[in-house]
């Protein structure tokens, strides 16, 4: 029989996903990030004054797939100068502690694949070093600095292309079925539900 270490996890991405402990790690990072209630209205600090009762009722519906998360509410944010509006999807707190948690439990799989000259959303970078090293680059004698974006990435990302590149590195199809569950929860755009295949992905900074 195989032994075990005392400190070693054996649980399964999704058992941890619907652990109590670690849903409570997932509200601890969205009230950090504050942010405007989602289409139920529902607050920060009215979801933190049930927190016990939120957080079991989320676990047991996660575990017996009962779990739906609620339509994002549609926000229009102006761009700097002028330049039009970009779209943001505003989850309900609940949905946004699963997201939090999930980006917990899956950001030290994922970010490891990343290019060390990759600054966006990413823990330990930030626009900040993205300057400094582009300070040394010039320093070095090199005559250029790139800044390349992708236009619109969150509002037009394709949902299944994203599963298929998750799946490359998460094992456990029941977190895959649980993503895919909260990419089709739609948008909710003047009280109307809307179904959509790509964008409204909240921007990992939000959650």
């Amino acid at each position: 029989m195989r032994q075990l270490s005392l400190f070693a996890d054996e649980r399964s991405l999704f058992e941890k996903l619907c652990d109590q402990g670690d849903l409570l790690t997932g509200f601890e990072a969205v009230k950090r990030n504050g942010g405007a209630p989602g289409v139920d209205g529902v607050t920060v600090a009215e979801f933190e004054s049930r927190i016990d009762e939120e957080l079991t009722q989320l676990s047991k519906d996660l575990k017996s797939w009962c779990y739906k998360p609620s339509p994002v509410k549609r926000v229009e944010i102006p761009k700097p100068g002028n330049t039009g509006v970009r779209l943001l999807g505003i989850p309900c707190i609940r949905d946004r502690v699963v997201h939090a948690t999930m980006k917990h439990l899956l950001e030290p799989i994922i970010d490891p694949t990343f290019s060390d000259n990759s600054y966006g959303f990413r823990p330990g970078y930030s626009p900040q070093k993205a300057v400094e090293a582009a300070q040394k680059i010039v320093k070095s004698g090199k005559e250029y600095v790139v800044d390349i974006d992708l236009s619109k990435f969150f509002d037009r990302v394709n949902h299944d292309r994203l599963i298929c590149l998750l799946s490359g590195h998460v094992s456990d199809k029941r977190i895959l079925r649980i993503i895919g569950i909260i990419l089709r929860s739609g948008v909710m755009i003047n009280g109307t539900t809307r179904k959509w295949d790509i964008g409204y992905i909240r921007r990992p900074h939000l959650i």
